[in-house]
């Protein structure tokens, strides 16, 4: 046999001109190129068979579509019966020979343009060039050489014997034959060169393509026991017997209808759907034989391992069997994901040339070649991986093996907080979240998803456990970010939890990432006798027993000891307790030692709506357990009863769902109020609907009918449930809405008495406003005194006494009434204020008679201070100081003609001497009330005037300073012997 790429030759030289060229440059140039040329072949495209081929045998018993293909043609058909045609086609061997169908014409020349040839006789085939292939222990198997009639023609025309062909008709069950392409190829001798010009000799290089035939039985031996061993075909062939071999395997349904009415039932379904353990273990030992994949799960098998998961003996504190059916189901997807793969195993990146260097098996005489289904002995075409994208998926069946091993070394009853997390439902496993129920440690991690781990972001995925995960925000908390490419939220962490509790928690996630979907609870009885279910007693609940609880908690949280888990669970019990207690009515057990309560529900008081599983499977299918909810769905949550309100197991409806009843809607303008506000329109669906109020699950008179519609009316809460949450019905059933009513602030006035000011000449008045109630040093005080004056107060320190005080002083005329009316509104931090109008009070300015009887009036004559208009030295000058105008209040002597000082003089400064004069006036209570008396208008102005007491006086007056209270009100040069002054504000008239 004459192979090429047994050896390869690596290079040529380079010819030079006039260069005398041997043998050895001349062939090591051509088996350089050929060489090239056929490794471009096997490395880059590939190997097998690429197309065509196909084998069809003609007979009108083994083929009836022959006989009736002549029988229905407009024209006579010649059919030459007992012959095999093979279609044009291609292929490339191991050894790089690109293989086609040809035929010689009369010229010698060989073309490959046709798309059949057929074959009619056959002989023995003595394969002289000994081709491994063909060969057992050194001996040939039997073959048979096919041609056709023009090759036949031309043997026996060229006078060759052919005496041993033989028709085809003649061959027994030739179904059972297996066609192969065999490429003879072999080198002749050359022939010595006998004269001087032997450039026309040379070694022939013969390759001659013979279509053979073969026993199955025979290439069996050939591929099992032969001199040569055909790798590729065994291996690959190895993988579809190893598909065929795979059972199918599909995880069943859980499917809920209304005879399940206990908790044992609904986890009998869970059970019955995970099926046949041995199956799914038999075709995963297969698998992980054939690609060697080690399994090591502590000494059990699979099927232990496996058993023991799904079906185990204790539960503990949480009976996950819903994750354990999950568990299943994975197992499942990734054993179909596998045995998806095994089929698409086509490519060899090196090829080993000693598998088919020289034939191709094209299958048994008339193979069908159907689409999708194996041709036992056909050489299929093995990609190069250059062409195809299947070249990782060896690789994928080897991570996806040794996830399947991690899955069930890394299954958990895990119990931790509720976690909603963005996932997809229409994939593969590897491109979903990876689930609750599993250690994501680092060796799953790794095996979980192909691509992310092949670009070294394994740590990328998505997971309920993010300790191992990338520490990126968006991966520890991927709801706040996009979630464009998820269309599924897996919902974990609710199992085992009081489904109050689990839907709360769900519900809060809802709000804070702003999901769509909807959580309603089924029940699988209410507590009634139903066949063995028997009536749930009244609950009670020890408060022994529950500070009991919480001592126990508190202590394993503190010296952390205990199991995590059990703690969780134990303060998930005790928080649907407290939760209960907190909206029970009360009764102490009659002749109980104990403190113990009886607690009887109002069903009035209920937060959640339930509905009982068969009731709502009257009205509503659909529902699917798919491990949380896509948007726009529902989710679903199972618990046995109000009283055994344990969570169970989950499921989904791929809409929004359902109210049992008609839809009923209420809305109002607002969700607060406060209590002396006007009621408001209520808007309700239906509209003759019957609202109800209710706080903590007792009824309130908060409705009112007006012109056949309702209204809620503030005023009508009562004062105990100001600042709580007041939640609604319609027609018994619970809607979103809620109020709550604030009190408004609720306090006493009282306006003390005024007080004058201190100093006489001063007529403004002080009043001092109380106030007393609850609450005050939490209020805001905005005062509006009805002067013009305001003020704003917020959360004054009350007095030791309680009260807040607040006092203001008005400026008054004196002798003058006035009446304010002072306005107080007062407000707390709920937006409810309220608006106090105060009593109208009334204040008179101090009296001018108090002013004028601290009134102190001098009068002088002083050098230093200057001359007054017309003034001259007073060396004769006496006047008489006037009020009114009528009323004589005094003498001034302002003689200055001698140094002896005259009655009524004094000189300023503790002057001894000198001309400077003073007389001052002090006007006692009785001269006060005197001058009052003298003023017809009743403003409290006075007119002061100095009328000249002599005979004769000049026009000019003395230098005059008018003090009250000691304060001086005017300083300075009466003119014309005239001072009109309001002797209380100094004010002074022109």
């Amino acid at each position: 046999m004459n192979t090429k790429l047994d050896n390869i030759t690596t290079q040529y030289r380079k010819f030079n001109e006039n260069q005398a060229l041997t043998e050895g440059q001349l062939n090591e140039f051509i088996d350089y190129f050929e060489d090239q040329d056929r490794l471009s072949r096997t490395r880059l495209s590939g190997v097998g068979v690429g197309c065509g081929f196909k084998s069809t045998y003609t007979d009108f018993i083994l083929q009836p579509q022959a006989l009736s293909e002549r029988a229905s043609a407009d024209e006579p058909i010649e059919i030459d019966l007992h012959t095999i045609a093979i279609t044009q086609g291609f292929g490339v061997t191991t050894d790089g020979d690109l293989i086609t169908l040809c035929r010689k014409n009369d010229k010698e020349k060989t073309t490959i343009d046709f798309d059949t040839n057929i074959y009619k006789y056959y002989r023995d085939y003595n394969d002289e060039v000994r081709y491994k292939h063909f060969r057992i222990g050194d001996t040939q198997i039997p073959l048979l050489e096919l041609v056709t009639q023009a090759e036949y023609s031309q043997l026996k025309n060229s006078g060759r014997n052919v005496d041993d062909f033989k028709l085809l008709s003649e061959i027994n069950n030739i179904y059972n034959k297996i066609v192969i392409l065999y490429l003879e190829s072999y080198s002749n001798d050359e022939t010595p060169c006998q004269d001087a010009d032997c450039d026309n000799n040379g070694a022939e290089q013969v390759s001659n393509l013979k279509v053979l035939l073969a026993d199955s039985e025979s290439v069996e031996d050939l591929i099992m026991r032969g001199d040569a061993k055909d790798t590729i075909y065994k291996l690959h062939n190895s993988y579809e017997e190893l598909f065929n071999e795979l059972p199918n395997i599909e995880a069943k349904r859980v499917i809920l209808d209304s005879s399940i009415v206990r908790a044992s039932e609904l986890k009998s379904r869970f059970q019955n759907a995970i099926g046949t353990v041995g199956d799914l273990t038999g075709g995963f030992d297969a698998i992980a034989k054939a690609f060697n994949i080690g399994v090591d799960l502590g000494g059990e098998s699979v099927f232990g391992k496996l058993n023991s998961l799904v079906y185990p003996k204790t539960s503990g504190l949480l009976d996950d069997y819903q994750y354990r059916y999950d568990l299943f189901k994975d197992l499942i997807d990734t054993y179909n994901e596998i045995k998806g793969l095994v089929l698409h195993l086509d490519v060899d990146c090196c090829p080993n040339i000693g598998s088919f260097p020289k034939h191709l098996l094209l299958g048994s005489v008339g193979a069908k070649l159907e689409l999708g289904e194996q041709t036992p002995y056909r050489h299929s075409f093995y990609n190069s991986p250059v062409t195809t994208n299947h070249d990782e998926n060896y690789e994928k069946i080897v991570m996806l093996a040794n996830r399947f091993v991690e899955k069930l070394n890394g299954f958990q009853s895990y119990i931790g907080p509720i976690k909603i997390t963005p996932s997809n439902l229409y994939v593969r496993l590897g491109d979903k979240a990876i689930p609750y129920y599993y250690n994501v440690d680092k060796p799953l991690l790794t095996k979980w998803n192909f691509e992310k781990t092949k670009t070294d972001r394994e740590t990328y995925n998505l997971s309920y456990h993010t300790t191992n995960l990338a520490g990126e925000n968006f991966i520890q908390d991927p709801l706040n970010y996009n979630i464009d490419d998820n269309d599924f939220y897996r919902i974990e962490g609710h199992l085992g939890l009081p489904f109050e509790t689990a839907v709360q928690n769900i519900n809060d996630l809802k709000v804070k990432y702003g999901l769509a979907f909807d959580v309603i609870v089924l029940l699988l009885n209410d507590g009634e006798k139903r066949d063995d279910v028997v009536v749930t007693e009244p609950k009670k609940v020890s408060i022994e027993e529950l500070r009991n609880q919480l001592l126990s908690i508190s202590n394993d949280i503190s010296k952390k000891t205990g199991d995590s888990k059990d703690t969780l669970l134990n303060l998930s019990k005790l928080d649907s307790q407290l939760r209960l207690l907190n909206k029970a009515k009360f009764e102490t057990t009659s002749g109980s030692s104990e403190d113990v309560t009886v607690v009887k529900e109002d069903p009035k008081k209920e937060e959640i709506t339930t509905e009982l599983l068969s009731e709502f499977l009257e009205r509503k299918s659909g529902l699917e357990h798919i491990s949380g909810v896509e948007p726009g769905a529902t989710f679903v949550l199972i618990a046995e009863s109000k009283t055994k309100n344990q969570v169970l197991a989950d499921f989904s409806l791929p809409y929004l769902c359902c109210s049992k009843k008609n839809p009923v809607f209420l809305s109002l303008p607002s969700g607060k109020l406060c209590q002396s506000e006007k009621p408001v329109l209520m808007t309700i669906v239906p509209l003759d609907g019957q609202v109800k109020a209710f706080v903590n699950g007792v009824q309130i008179p908060a409705i009112t009918q007006t012109g056949g519609q309702s209204l809620f009316d503030p005023s009508l809460v009562g004062v105990a449930y100001f600042g709580q949450t007041i939640t609604f019905t319609v027609n018994d059933d619970p809607v979103d809405t809620q109020m709550v009513v604030h009190e408004e602030p609720n306090l006493v006035v009282t306006t003390g008495t005024p007080v004058n000011g201190e100093n006489p000449t001063n007529p403004s008045a002080t009043v001092t406003f109380s106030l007393s109630g609850s609450n005050l040093g939490n209020l805001n005080y905005s005062w509006n005194f009805g002067d013009g004056q305001s003020v704003t107060i917020n959360k004054p320190t009350p007095e030791s006494n309680g009260t807040v005080n607040q006092s203001h002083t008005y400026n008054l005329v004196a002798g003058q009434e006035d009446t304010f009316s002072p306005i107080l509104t007062v407000s707390n931090d709920n937006g409810c204020s309220k608006q106090y109008a105060i009593a109208p009070i009334k204040l008179k300015g101090q009296s001018l008679i108090q002013c004028l009887s601290s009134l102190e009036i001098t009068i002088q004559y002083n050098e230093s201070l200057g001359p007054c208009p017309g003034g001259h030295r007073c060396n004769s000058a006496r006047f008489s100081l006037m009020a009114n105008g009528v009323l004589k209040i005094g003498d001034v002597n302002l003689n200055n003609s001698s140094e002896t000082l005259q009655a009524g003089q004094s000189r300023p400064n503790g002057e001894t001497r000198g001309p400077n004069r003073i007389n001052t006036i002090q006007i006692s209570s009785t001269d006060a009330q005197a001058i009052a008396a003298t003023d017809p208008n009743g403003t409290g102005f006075i007119s002061f005037s100095l009328v000249c007491a002599d005979a004769s006086c000049h026009d000019g007056v003395a230098w005059t300073t008018l003090k009250l209270g000691g304060v001086v009100i005017y300083d300075g040069c009466p003119r014309n012997n005239f001072l009109t002054i309001n002797p209380c504000t100094g004010e002074v008239k022109p």
